[in-house]
């Protein structure tokens, strides 16, 4: 079952020209809640140009997506948030995740891979939760920060994942580091 779905959101994904059908920029991540205000992450993301990042209330985190894109559900946004999971040797975080996928029925992680942004090595992760209507489906990006990481995460309805999937990579596999974004 696990990898019937894999595969067909796979096919889909590689099938969908949405990614690349709209113009990009490339923005800063800068929260904008008071306590953190002018102190930006050290990334910066291509996002299509009609979108911005924003913080709301009661939410960590920054979400990235359309001006009338309502997190959390909406599958337009991209939760940029801190993770505790540390990520000096990538290779461990791929084999815990497979590990915890094996033991763990419900839910499975049908994509997990190391991955370079602006050369810097992250994990790149797919999972899928939940059953029936309320299943969904999630790609993140997890890229170190100090001695834990950040996630940037693209979550749709797992109806409606192959769709987002080619959009989602696009966007998450622009990450940089901000000295990496300036360089030309």
């Amino acid at each position: 079952m696990k990898a019937n779905i894999a595969i067909s959101m796979l096919i889909a994904a590689a099938l969908s020209p949405a990614a690349f059908a709209q113009d990009f920029h490339r923005i800063e991540l800068k929260p904008t809640a008071a306590k953190v205000q002018g102190k930006p992450l050290p990334y910066t993301i291509e996002v299509p140009k009609d979108w911005e990042a924003r913080q709301l209330e009661g939410y960590p985190g920054l979400w990235i997506g359309p001006a009338d894109a309502k997190p959390p559900e909406d599958a337009r946004l991209i939760w940029v948030r801190g993770s505790q999971v540390p990520l000096a040797e990538p290779e461990k975080v791929v084999a815990n995740v497979k590990t915890n996928d094996e033991k763990d029925p419900t839910w499975s992680a049908p994509r997990v891979e190391i991955k370079e942004v602006g050369g810097v090595r992250g994990v790149l992760i797919q999972t899928l939760t939940g059953e029936g209507d309320k299943a969904r489906g999630t790609l993140t990006l997890k890229v170190p920060l100090a001695n834990v990481s950040l996630d940037f995460i693209g979550s749709a309805p797992a109806a409606e994942l192959p769709k987002m999937l080619p959009l989602y990579e696009r966007i998450l596999l622009s990450v940089r580091p901000v000295e990496a974004a300036k360089k030309p």
